[in-house]
């Protein structure tokens, strides 16, 4: 099976266009959470430009959620290792870091109540999901190389009859019927890197363009929102609808799916030379989520630092969310550089200096597990 020719031009180099995309996603993620956590309040009879300005700015969310599984997707199925603890290890350190750390420093300033029991769960922030991204991300990138056996090994049309099937099971079905069909996150998010896979190794369309895919991306976000003032507009006549003005925006939506879909491949097509700049501030991407997005720390940013709920019935609630999206961006962006040298780059260090010798003792309790199970 020929893979499309690689893009970064030398190894270990970034691709810098998809590296924008990263950055970009994680503003309009960033964004996604000023207008959900910040405690906005509008009855069904609202009809303001600062309400339809808040559902526009959510609208990027969960698109922003499915671009980086894309992303992981396009890149990691060329993955042949079955296991790389080094990477498993700087994933789990930059949330161990985040996580033990937002709530050791909240405990001690009295932002919030120490418990005994939440302090342990912040030491173990996969296994009790204190980002839910991160924890089901986790799952994938351990399952993704035994994925990648399995996608290798299908011919083009036999991958295509599966991506079809499985969007029908996981989006068409429960856009339309309201029904999960035995779906959950870490499934749509395998659905989501398969995809990404199929466009790695054949391409999507071989007529498609960077200025089809912006029309196209243009075209599904204004019928994402349409539907979003459509609903809101209804609930102003049925109160049944008034709370799910927001439907179309699930993570699971076909329309969701298309945007995520169609802005992947706009930056997918286009060339952006090597960007040092872009690079390093994409870098920190994931960071700024695991930052801004704790649950310990995610009303008191949004609640009690910029008080956007203070603005719902204001014109300048347009200025002041992007003001607060940018600052939250930019702080987030600091802080997790900081962190790359000043705490991961020792730790990566011990890491490689000792990953040889830790391996010895995980394969010898492989062996015996299998000998004893198998």
């Amino acid at each position: 099976m020929p893979l499309k020719k690689e893009i970064p031009t030398n190894k270990g180099m970034r691709n810098s266009s998809i590296e924008l995309l990263r950055i970009i996603s994680m503003v309009m993620i960033v964004g996604c959470h000023f207008a959900t956590h910040s405690g906005f309040t509008y009855n069904s009879h609202t009809l303001s430009i600062p309400r339809f300005w808040l559902s526009f700015i959510e609208m990027g969310g969960k698109v922003g959620v499915d671009v980086f599984i894309l992303i992981s997707g396009y890149f990691l199925i060329t993955n042949k290792r079955l296991f790389n603890l080094k990477r498993l290890l700087k994933f789990w350190g930059q949330v161990f870091f985040y996580s033990a750390g937002i709530y050791c420093v909240f405990s001690a300033i009295g932002v919030i109540k120490f418990s005994p029991l939440a302090f342990v769960q912040s030491l173990l922030p996969v296994t009790f999901s204190t980002w839910w991204f991160a924890a089901i991300y986790f799952v994938l990138y351990l399952i993704h190389p035994f994925i990648n056996i399995l996608l290798h090994k299908l011919d083009k049309s036999t991958y295509q009859k599966m991506l079809i099937l499985l969007f029908v099971i996981w989006s068409i079905i429960p856009t339309f019927t309201t029904s999960k069909f035995q779906g959950n996150v870490l499934l749509w998010f395998v659905f989501l890197y398969c995809l990404a896979g199929y466009i790695r190794l054949f391409g999507l369309n071989p007529k498609g363009n960077v200025k089809k895919y912006v029309i196209l991306f243009v075209v599904f976000t204004l019928i994402r929102y349409a539907t979003c003032i459509g609903l809101i507009l209804l609930g102003t006549k049925v109160s049944a609808v008034a709370g799910h003005s927001l439907y179309f925006y699930d993570q699971q939506s076909v329309f969701t799916l298309l945007c995520a879909v169609t802005l992947f491949m706009i930056f997918e097509k286009i060339t952006i030379p090597n960007n040092k700049i872009i690079n390093l501030i994409a870098s920190a991407s994931f960071g700024v989520y695991l930052m801004h997005d704790n649950k310990h720390i995610r009303s008191f940013i949004w609640q009690t630092i910029f008080k956007g709920k203070d603005y719902q019935n204001s014109l300048m609630l347009i200025l002041y969310s992007l003001l607060a999206v940018l600052i939250i961006y930019l702080v987030g962006t600091i802080i997790d550089l900081i962190r790359q040298k000043a705490i991961e780059r020792p730790f990566m260090f011990v890491v490689n200096k000792f990953s040889n010798s830790w391996k010895k003792p995980f394969k010898t309790l492989y062996k015996w597990f299998i000998d004893i199970v198998f």
